[in-house]
């Protein structure tokens, strides 16, 4: 399933008008991967899933972006979204006049798929931890599988690199656990 972003969506993730404060604020880089990501969907034609801000860290002693400028920009993406999904149905309900095969398509619950957009995880700089990156981008894979009425990603063949230690990343135990409930859902 593609959206369709437009050039201007694109330029108001990519130059976002947020506001700093000296300190409590999320930390600009934690903020800009994740406005990096969406960017690389928007550009890709591809759904953007609900983005959280429980894996920001603040910044303590430096500038950081203010918790409401950055919410503020999160909602509107989600919105935005929403707005596109519903000029989906809207088309694809009238474009549904034609026959058209879907006998081979997995449908996959909103349930599902709700679960799987909104599965967070801790965050931790000791112990053993994945790149943030790469599990978002293979919950990306699943979520755009899901839609698609598509065959989840391999879930056993998934591997994550290590987080370098100090760095921060999602919780292993905590991702192995989430990969382990995963395999065993079942399209309806």
């Amino acid at each position: 399933m593609s959206t369709l972003w437009t050039a201007e969506h694109i330029a108001r993730v990519e130059k976002p008008m947020l506001t700093t404060q000296p300190r409590g604020g999320y930390v600009m880089a934690d903020v800009q991967r994740q406005l990096d990501r969406v960017v690389s969907l928007m550009r890709a034609q591809q759904p953007v899933p609900a983005i959280g801000t429980v894996g920001l860290r603040r910044a303590r002693f430096r500038d950081g972006y203010t918790p409401e400028s950055v919410t503020a920009l999160f909602d509107n993406i989600a919105e935005w979204q929403r707005q596109l999904n519903i000029q989906q149905e809207t088309h694809a309900a009238a474009a549904s006049d034609q026959p058209t095969d879907d006998s081979d398509r997995l449908k996959w619950s909103r349930q599902q798929q709700v679960w799987v957009r909104e599965i967070t995880f801790a965050s931790t700089r000791f112990g053993p931890s994945y790149e943030t990156d790469q599990v978002d981008d293979f919950l990306d894979n699943v979520l755009r599988a899901m839609g698609n009425g598509e065959p989840l990603p391999n879930i056993e063949a998934a591997s994550f690199h290590m987080a370098r230690p100090g760095r921060g990343g999602y919780d292993a135990a905590a991702v192995d656990h989430f990969l382990d409930q995963l395999g065993r859902i079942r399209p309806l």
